[in-house]
């Protein structure tokens, strides 16, 4: 029954006969066979006799690790989710259509190089050999590639969007990760060092893959997302890189307004335009087909429409639908100007990217494709179409925010502005376009200012420090309000009870560490809880600067604690409640206590975002795939873990190990790259040679 219903939703959503595939492929006479071999984690090392055979191999393990999340992912992309998930996905189906996607991509594909369209091809053909071979399918079905590069293209879009949908004041400023990394002088192994630590959610769509790829000439590790045919960060032997979604303002929110509430005409440059509508016919499962009407400007398409005013998205014509092309030339490249080369397409939307080689190079920019803006214009905000303002051409790769081996050895950006990145570099507002500065001056996360300190105060840094700062679990500030409390007790001498006492004692204590035994983190997190009700009477400047308090603060901060303490009490039904009783992760009936933190009142390097219910807090998102990179010339050693484990399938020991032994540990694992030593298990696929006639 549940192959049958798999089966049902697999031709919901790939109605396309294996005919449509052969063709894209030209005969090989080398033998086209790839082995797919297992390390101790479930991680892929898959070794092709040629680079599509890699990348076959590469589609037949993702769908063989993340079958639901592949499948998930490519109909997401086309627009086509409801189809399998009901209503809910309607929305997500429609703005998908409007951007078109699939359509893009199917043009992309057509302009790509040879190469590329083969390794998509392939990739798409490896993803269907397993789904058609498997219990989980029929041979009814079949991915195609623009399925697959339709998809690349909405990962990519999401960053865009994001950005736009802050411009229109629709969304908040969520943190997207950190990146790190030292140059050969400021680490004890002379080696530049990258650490690339990407948040995402922990779901099964969004969760990083990880896999090693060898083929004819690609020779690759790196993590991507289900469904993707290459990695997004990741090195291959000579080089690699770490990616951020967040750069320069690559597209604008026009406010346009038509003539009336059902117009779809507008005015724009002294005359009037007609905006053109796209119908779109939703199939939905157990439900109606849903019939939408999209209209396009001249701009964009119209995302948001409250009667006759309507804004449109407008993205630059620059960022069309080569990502895949661009991602293949980044991974292929063997040289600092090749990769930069391979940057100028600018496709991956807005990208802050930091790249390491084995010659020593350290390499920070904030790419994308920029419009040239007139600077007398606040674009970031909606910009009226009465304005008559129009963007006057694209930036080429030099205008942009960039720095080749900073002086300073280090460079850093964890929500960090351009001018706080590394010291002594040129990157200040007043050399760059507002809309590519695109932050305030001076500008530094909580998490940001932790990493430099700890950076700033280590003139040569090891590997295993490395380890230690990109994990690092101490609640930042946690020490300035401890203090307050301490020296507010120290001068008022207040009666305390005996439960406030131990309390007391539990909090001086405690290292400031957010582990999963220690039993300061909730504690601490109940009295800032309680300090906030009383925030009009703390002066917390006096508190985070280490000033003198006043007599009013530090009795507000005491009657804070012993309201804490009753409602700790009340909450957890014990006062003694360890950070693991309450910050979990969980899969597969499996639970086990996670290091870290990312609350109002408490953040750590180590971020973790949870969900509550009741008194427990559960890991949804954060820290996915923290990575150290280590370029020496003798080789790149690569550090990894994630937050459960590779596969999806509830009956592997995979599917949650690198969880309970690695992240609640605050523990890396070597990825071994380039070595098949220890790799006994394996399976062997002989490509069927009709397949790519």
């Amino acid at each position: 029954m549940r192959a049958s219903r798999t089966a049902k939703l697999y031709r919901s959503i790939f109605g396309v006969k294996v005919a449509c595939l052969i063709g894209l492929m030209a005969p090989h006479t080398v033998p086209e066979e790839v082995t797919v071999y297992r390390d101790g984690w479930g991680i892929p090392h898959i070794y092709g006799t040629t680079d599509r055979a890699a990348a076959f191999g590469y589609g037949y393990a993702q769908a063989h690790d993340r079958t639901k999340a592949v499948i998930r992912n490519l109909s997401l992309g086309s627009g086509r989710l409801a189809e399998s998930v009901g209503e809910e996905a309607v929305p997500l189906d429609f703005q998908q259509r409007l951007w078109g996607h699939r359509e893009a991509a199917q043009t992309a594909l057509q302009k790509a190089p040879p190469a590329v369209r083969d390794w998509v091809t392939a990739f798409s053909a490896g993803i269907d050999h397993y789904l058609t071979s498997s219990s989980q399918a029929d041979s009814s079905g079949v991915v195609s590639p623009d399925h697959i590069a339709a998809f690349t293209r909405y990962i990519f879009w999401r960053g865009i969007l994001r950005h736009l949908d802050q411009e229109h004041g629709r969304s908040d400023d969520t943190p997207v990760g950190a990146l790190w990394g030292l140059g050969p002088e400021r680490s004890t192994a002379d080696a530049t060092t990258i650490v690339a630590d990407p948040y995402e959610s922990w779901s099964d769509g969004t969760r990083w893959y990880e896999a090693h790829l060898h083929g004819a000439s690609i020779h690759a590790w790196g993590y991507t997302y289900p469904g993707m045919p290459l990695p997004v960060f990741a090195h291959n032997r000579k080089l690699g890189w770490g990616w951020l979604p967040t750069g320069p303002d690559v597209g604008d929110v026009y406010r346009i307004a038509f003539e009336s509430e059902g117009s779809f005409r507008y005015r724009w440059d002294g005359r009037t335009r007609t905006a053109e509508a796209d119908t779109f016919h939703l199939q939905v499962k157990d439900a109606d087909t849903v019939v939408l009407t999209g209209l396009h400007t001249h701009l964009g398409p119209i995302i948001h429409r409250e009667g006759r005013v309507g804004y449109a998205y407008r993205v630059s014509d620059g960022t069309a639908s080569g990502q895949v092309d661009q991602l293949y030339r980044m991974v292929t490249s063997e040289t600092f100007e090749s990769f930069y080369t391979a940057l100028r397409a600018a496709q991956l939307g807005p990208s802050t990217i930091l790249f390491g080689d084995t010659s020593g190079s350290l390499f920070y920019i904030q790419s994308g494709s920029v419009p040239i803006r007139p600077e007398s214009i606040d674009w970031r905000r909606p910009i009226s179409t009465d304005m008559d303002i129009d963007w006057v051409g694209t930036h080429k790769q030099e205008d942009l925010i960039q720095l080749l081996d900073p002086s300073a050895g280090w460079v850093l950006d964890a929500e960090t502005s351009p001018d706080r990145v590394t010291p002594y570099a040129p990157l200040v507002p007043d050399r760059f376009p507002g809309y590519i500065f695109d932050s305030v001056p001076g500008r530094e996360s909580s998490r940001s200012a932790r990493l430099r300190s700890l950076i700033v105060n280590a003139p040569r840094i090891s590997v295993n420090e490395i380890f230690d700062i990109s994990m690092d679990t101490h609640v930042i500030g946690s020490e300035r309000w401890l203090r307050a409390l301490h020296l507010s007790v120290a001068t008022l001498d207040p009666e305390l009870s005996k439960d406030e006492q131990s309390c007391l004692s539990m909090l001086q204590e405690w290292d400031g560490r957010a582990e999963p035994d220690s039993f300061g983190p909730a504690l601490y997190l109940s009295w800032r809880t309680a300090c906030e009700g009383k925030r009009r009477e703390i002066d917390d400047r006096s508190v985070r600067q280490y000033a003198k308090l006043s007599i009013e603060t530090m009795r507000t901060l005491i009657s804070a604690f012993k309201v804490a303490v009753e409602n700790h009490k009340q909450t957890y039904g014990h006062l003694d409640v360890r950070w693991r009783e309450v910050h979990r992760a969980r899969r597969g009936g499996k639970s086990w206590g996670i290091p870290g933190m990312s609350h109002r009142f408490g953040q750590t390097i180590r971020n973790i975002e949870v969900s509550r219910e009741n008194v427990v807090a559960y890991g949804k998102g954060g820290q996915t795939a923290p990575t150290v990179m280590v370029f020496a010339p003798s080789g790149i050693q690569t550090y990894t873990s994630a937050p459960y484990g590779q596969s999806d399938s509830v009956g592997s020991p995979h599917h949650w190990d690198q969880g309970e032994v690695l992240c609640t540990q605050n523990k890396l694992r070597p990825t071994r790259f380039d070595t098949k030593r220890g790799l006994t298990q394996k399976e062997v696929l002989r490509i069927p040679e009709d397949l790519f006639k």
